[in-house]
């Protein structure tokens, strides 16, 4: 293979200039970063997965940054990114990639590396049998060669990784940007907003403190988060004045990718059929899964939709719910939800305006949901105190989540709305009585207060405070 050698240099600019200044570096740092920046001591392949555009060539470029201010050696750090459109991405390209860096730059043997060397492969899913090559670099090198990869698609990079690379490789997932993430990002955090580490089951403990948030700042909050919900998820999303841009750039260059890649990769011979199947299910967000009556109503057959939607959830366009259950069954036996991994492609499908928050607020209710469902999915993220997030619904009545911690039992319900009656929170009341639970939350719009009916206590909290809330301790 005859490899472009001005492409590496173009891709590596830190080779001929000691002190070169990376533009990343000077853009707003994930929280993910810090903890990956910790992990490069480590000997193990750091694995970025996530979502098209959510910033993973970012971090790699923000790593590098750091490697290089703490005085690493320019030619210990090397940078290299598969484009899905060259055909040259083959088995054999990725090793005389490797060969041309360690033999040509390096000007040495992968047995003889005295010091650690720093490989970043970004998009590496583009590459086919990826794993086979890092793994053998990785033992030869006696673990000298520290790789860290980024992958867009979870579909492209799980296949092979689990058993050919067991013992070799962590894997860390970038979400879309959180509300603190995009608050940074707007220059919104001067207010010390985010200085507070609020935790859902104690709330008793910190309610003082959210009022004074509250009082203070709630007006701001909820004008930025209203941006957020809607298309503020995607960092470049933030350079885009218009929102109806915005959410043509949401619709083509994330969800649109998402689709076409998982339409290549599983080869889908019904692509229109797979295409609105998707539209469908995004605008469905925070609605029951019932993949009998969707196959009807799209005439496809039930083994092609149960199919499709798992390419769909592995892909990590969606992400699934479970109903409370007393006996550990198989999980497709039980009812489920199904949520969009972000609020905006929900948005997007829809073409909504920050106006439309005002003139058809009953419109947003399965956008909060999706919101504060994927906030709740993040929040509780690799804590092992939490065994689950579930939902309860029985003959018709429902409580959108059950946030549990040990023995502890939150209800969740989420009101898009500040009038909210005894009425409306009948299933609420009437389960956390039966269950003798402490304590309910009620997601409002921006109502924040904290109630006793029927004996049982309520707090009302408004959806932007409850997107600050960080579980890291």
């Amino acid at each position: 293979m005859i490899l472009n050698k001005d492409d590496f240099y173009n891709k590596n600019p830190w080779w001929l200039e000691n002190k070169i200044i990376l533009p990343e570096n000077d853009w707003i740092h994930r929280d993910l970063y810090y903890q990956l920046k910790k992990d490069l001591r480590l000997p193990m392949i750091l694995n970025i997965l996530g979502l098209r555009r959510v910033g993973k060539s970012t971090i790699a470029k923000q790593l590098i940054a750091d490697l290089l201010s703490s005085g690493k050696e320019p030619r210990h750090i090397f940078y290299y990114q598969f484009d899905e459109y060259k055909s040259i991405n083959t088995t054999q390209n990725l090793e005389d990639i490797l060969n041309y860096y360690l033999e040509t730059v390096l000007e040495q043997k992968i047995f003889a590396l005295k010091k650690r060397v720093y490989v970043f492969f970004d998009e590496i899913q583009y590459v086919p049998d990826w794993q086979a090559v890092l793994k053998k670099y990785y033992d030869l090198s006696n673990k000298k060669i520290k790789f860290v990869i980024t992958g867009s698609q979870s579909i492209l990079l799980r296949k092979k990784t689990r058993e050919s690379l067991a013992g070799r490789i962590l894997d860390y997932h970038l979400t879309p940007l959180s509300f603190s993430e995009f608050l940074k990002i707007k220059g919104k955090t001067k207010n010390n907003w985010l200085e507070n580490n609020f935790d859902i089951f104690k709330l008793d403990k910190t309610w003082s403190d959210l009022e004074k948030l509250n009082y203070q700042y709630g007006a701001n909050l909820a004008k930025e988060s209203k941006e957020y919900v809607l298309t503020g998820q995607f960092p470049e999303c933030l350079s885009i004045n218009s929102q109806a841009t915005r959410n043509v750039y949401l619709r083509e260059s994330v969800v649109g990718k998402i689709m076409e890649d998982i339409l290549t990769i599983y080869d889908i011979d019904k692509r229109e059929h797979f295409k609105i199947l998707s539209f469908y299910l995004l605008k469905n967000s925070g609605n029951l899964l019932e993949l009998k009556n969707i196959a009807r109503e799209i005439g496809l057959s039930f083994l092609s939709v149960d199919k499709y939607f798992g390419f769909l959830q592995r892909g990590y366009l969606f992400k699934i719910l479970y109903k409370k259950h007393k006996t550990s069954i198989k999980q497709g036996r039980i009812l489920k939800k199904i949520y969009a991994t972000s609020s905006n492609f929900v948005s997007a499908m829809e073409n909504y305006q920050s106006e439309d928050f005002r003139k058809n607020p009953e419109a947003f209710g399965h956008i909060i949901e999706t919101t504060i469902f994927n906030f709740l999915d993040t929040y509780y993220a690799g804590d092992k105190l939490i065994n689950k997030i579930s939902f309860w619904r029985q003959g018709g009545k429902e409580i959108d989540f059950l946030l549990k911690n040990n023995k502890k039992e939150i209800p969740l319900e989420v009101k898009f709305t500040n009038d909210v009656n005894e009425q409306k929170l009948k299933s609420l009341l009437n389960y956390s009585q039966q269950k003798k639970i402490n304590f309910s939350v009620v997601i409002t719009k921006n109502k924040l207060e904290k109630k006793t009916i029927k004996k049982h206590k309520i707090y009302f909290l408004p959806y932007y405070l409850l997107l600050l809330f960080n579980n890291k301790k």
